[in-house]
């Protein structure tokens, strides 16, 4: 049942979050033509939302407002999608005016999604300013940048969207234009929506694992690997609330663009030498220079990161990038080594859903493809298949654990047992004397003692043989507990010598249960007929000692047999 258990639960993890990531749905890519997009004819409601591609009218170094534009010649097209530096000759940086005319049925309320265009933007459309990302300026001291998807509704005027965008760009090293998403309100709404939903269902699902792993670390502090799991969960989860719609501008809308690409950046940096730590817990075998290179790269690059701005640790991406491919060449190879031993399967699976989804971000980050960042899934189905590692693991420790307690218990009652008769041995009765004696010092709790020997035993030893003998004690050990029941404790204290501790029993209780043991081995139907009988003293103890009680047991017992035996003397 084991074996279905991993696939079933993995498969409906996916199932119930890929619509939150699948980019592509219920799209349709058309490209605008010289700054005009016509889709008067388009069936919304039937087709899905548009992928705005194609050419936008381009004003360089002008930031023109609605009404200036149709006075102005655009100085050439910017194209969608695309990285900034092949339009404008190379140049990373600058402020510049975007139109766009989209020709479209009245009467409906539409949506347009710009996921971020620039470092700054402020949109119109049809001459109202709809919404605005930081501060245009025609400086980097001039622009304030804030890292945010745009959410713009509207209703066409005169059958057209007339869009407007000034923009400027002095932070992203690398900027990326990313088509458009154009289409009826509620749609686009919802894109935000199931988009913020799969990221907090993470940012939830995570913080459950997290918590779940801080506590087993709080409980068992030798084993780190708890504590780097949770690690790797708060930083996904700080990813998941910076990328994609920034959950966290949302909340704090005035975050600085270098707080946020610096978060980025070092829960990348981050990342990479918890993981390996943990590889190295999992797998004591797992090389020690990767945890070395590991360890010298993140602080290496999180101080760089820490003390210069995003333009020049952004710089450096390249080298971090070559030497994560080094590290994971590596982590590779030390797994294909461990499955063609069949071991470490599941962490091998773990491990290639993490690089899948590492790789789709680096590539949109470097603008080879365009699309959502991913890797907050990978790191979901990491954890799922990670916890299931450890739970599997627990609970078959978990289940030896308790045969082992059973064992060691079975091995404990053997030690303090006699092999004969199966009541306690000496030593182990005395020690329960001990405490009983104790609880009477401390808080007067009384309790009872009775001693009984099997009258003329010898005898019975030289006319009917040792193995009769031994049967005879056998049978008086069975007698003696069903008696007692769970009222006392019974041991042999020596070779036909029997001891009765009775915890809270008063003496005219105690005369009941040992008349009752006497009467039942007197009236007992012995093989051969052979005449058994025991005598017995008992003592309701007032000693504080256990010398001084065994003593006067001792004595009563003697007296027993000194006045007749086959009786019981108090």
């Amino acid at each position: 049942m084991k074996k279905f258990i991993l696939p079933i639960i993995l498969i409906a993890l996916l199932v119930g979050i890929s619509p939150a990531f699948n980019d592509s749905n219920m799209h349709s890519h058309i490209k605008a033509d010289k700054g005009i997009l016509n889709l008067s004819n388009y069936d919304f409601e039937k087709r899905g939302n548009v992928k705005i591609e194609g050419q936008l009218e381009l004003y360089v170094n002008k930031l023109l407002k609605p009404e200036q534009v149709q006075y102005e010649k655009a100085d050439k097209y910017l194209i969608l999608p695309d990285k900034l530096t092949t339009q404008l000759n190379g140049k990373n940086t600058g402020y510049m005016t975007v139109h766009l005319k989209i020709f479209l049925p009245e009467g409906v309320v539409y949506g347009l999604r710009i996921g971020s265009f620039l470092s700054a933007s402020k949109i119109w459309v049809n001459g109202v300013l709809q919404g605005q990302v930081g501060q245009v300026g025609k400086s980097y001291e001039k622009e304030k940048s804030i890292y945010l998807p745009s959410y713009i509704y509207f209703t066409a005027q005169n059958g057209a969207a007339d869009i407007v965008i000034q923009a400027s760009n002095y932070r992203i090293l690398y900027p990326v234009l990313k088509p458009f998403d154009l289409g009826l309100k509620d749609r686009i709404m919802n894109r935000f929506i199931v988009n913020a939903g799969g990221d907090l269902i993470i940012i939830g699902v995570l913080f459950i694992v997290e918590l779940l792993f801080l506590c087993l670390y709080t409980r068992l502090k030798n084993n780190k690997f708890f504590l780097y799991f949770s690690i790797l969960c708060l930083l996904t989860q700080l990813r998941c609330l910076i990328l994609n719609e920034r959950i966290i501008v949302h909340i704090f809308p005035n975050m600085p663009f270098e707080l946020l690409s610096k978060t980025a950046a070092i829960t990348y940096y981050l990342y990479i030498p918890i993981y390996i730590l943990l590889l190295r817990k999992l797998f004591p075998d797992f090389p020690k220079k990767l945890v070395d290179i590991s360890l010298c790269f993140s602080i290496v690059f999180t101080t760089i990161c820490l003390i210069t701005n995003n333009t020049f640790y952004d710089r450096l991406s390249f080298f971090g990038e070559a030497i994560l491919i080094f590290i994971v060449i590596g982590i590779l190879l030390f797994f294909i080594k461990k499955v063609r031993k069949k071991e470490g399967i599941i962490s091998f699976v773990a491990f290639i859903t993490l690089i899948a989804t590492a790789a789709n971000d680096i590539l949109i980050n470097n603008g080879m493809i365009y699309g959502r960042y991913g890797f907050q899934v990978g790191m979901l189905i990491f954890a799922f298949l990670e916890t299931y590692v450890i739970v599997m693991q627990y609970s078959d420790e978990i289940v030896n654990a308790e045969k082992l307690k059973i064992e060691n218990r079975i091995i404990y009652e053997k030690s303090i047992r006699d092999d004969l008769t199966d009541l306690y041995k000496r030593n182990y009765i005395e020690e329960i004397l001990d405490k009983v004696i104790k609880k009477y010092i401390n808080e007067g709790e009384i309790f009872s003692i009775m001693m009984f020997d099997v009258d003329y035993f010898k005898l019975i030893n030289d006319n009917y043989g040792h193995l009769q003998g031994d049967k005879v004690l056998s049978d008086i050990s069975k007698i003696i507990i069903e008696c007692i029941g769970d009222t006392g404790y019974a041991g042999r204290y020596g070779g036909e010598e029997f001891i009765v501790i009775l915890p809270n029993t008063k003496q005219k209780m105690a005369v009941e249960i040992g008349e009752k043991i006497r009467s039942s081995i007197n009236d007992f139907k012995w093989q051969d007929d052979i005449k058994v009988t025991i005598s017995g003293g008992l003592y309701e103890n007032k000693s504080n000692t256990n010398m001084e009680c065994i003593k006067i047991v001792d004595d009563l017992l003697y007296e027993a047999k000194n006045s007749g035996r086959n009786k019981i003397v108090v």
